[in-house]
């Protein structure tokens, strides 16, 4: 099975020397295969091993008295919450290293050629794992993103031969899954067929994203998915330019607009149906 990295899994000895993502070369295939190699975003800049980034914090419990720390939001509150912005937990380490599939399927969103795709979620990650699947459906089924308005369908399965994989798990086990790419707990990538998302960047985005997280969240899945399909890295076109979805935004958008669409002039709000 080919590795593709925008954070991956590699397979046995045959990348065993791969130990950090180069820069692409300009004018990257964009054939739609999946990648023979890992390819991933790095790392930031900082000290080696850190797993966070250099300007991240954890939030102090919020409260709405002195001293007075609020109780819990109910469950009824958070499925209020729009679908990207739901399950915004604490970063973790790890979780319990095995992942679960998650049950049921979609409907088929979109016209052409069909490809499937499964959601897994590793066990014993803070928050809703069915979140993380409406939030995996609902980018992938948008018309900006990589069905483009009737190129490809798309349609969420849980069997083994799902055409592609999307994983959330604890940064461990990223590191684990995408080695001997080095990661350093604190990126994503895809490996192969598998977009494996790190915990981490999903519920804390990054700090050049300004607290937008819905936009991060858009940008993560489609960019991982991307190198499933075949797609490497890009540069910015130009400042002020919105970032093309498969550049390296989780480590510097070089000057250009925070994007997560593939398509983002596409209306999401068409039916591929119409004339």
């Amino acid at each position: 099975m080919g590795l593709a990295l925008g954070l991956c899994l590699v397979s046995g000895a045959s990348a065993v020397l791969m130990l950090s993502v180069p820069a692409p070369p300009p004018g990257t295939d964009s054939s739609e295969t999946s990648a023979t190699a890992p390819v991933g975003d790095g790392v930031p800049d900082g000290p080696s091993g850190s797993r966070t980034s250099p300007d991240s914090e954890q939030p102090a419990d919020s409260a709405t008295g002195r001293g007075q720390e609020t109780s819990p939001a109910p469950e009824e509150a958070e499925e209020e919450k729009p679908v990207l912005l739901r399950s915004v937990e604490e970063e973790v380490d790890s979780a319990d290293g095995d992942m679960t599939v998650m049950e049921g399927e979609s409907d088929v969103m979109g016209d052409g050629p069909l490809t499937t795709f499964a959601v897994e979620v590793e066990d014993g990650l803070p928050g809703n794992a069915d979140d993380f699947v409406a939030a995996v459906e609902e980018i992938l089924g948008d018309p900006r993103s990589w069905g483009d308005d009737g190129e490809r369908s798309l349609q969420r399965v849980d069997g083994d031969d799902a055409d592609i994989r999307v994983l959330l798990a604890a940064p461990d086990t990223v590191d684990r899954m995408c080695a001997p790419l080095n990661t350093n707990g604190y990126v994503s990538c895809a490996n192969g067929n598998r977009a494996i998302i790190n915990q981490n960047r999903w519920v804390g985005s990054v700090p050049h994203f300004d607290d937008d997280l819905e936009t991060y969240r858009i940008y993560l899945i489609n960019h991982e998915v991307g190198h499933t399909l075949g797609h490497g890295h890009v540069n910015c076109g130009g400042k002020g330019d919105t970032a093309p979805v498969m550049q390296q935004q989780t480590l510097d958008l070089q000057g250009c607009e925070a994007n997560g669409w593939v398509h983002p002039d596409n209306d999401p709000d068409e039916d591929p149906d119409d004339d």
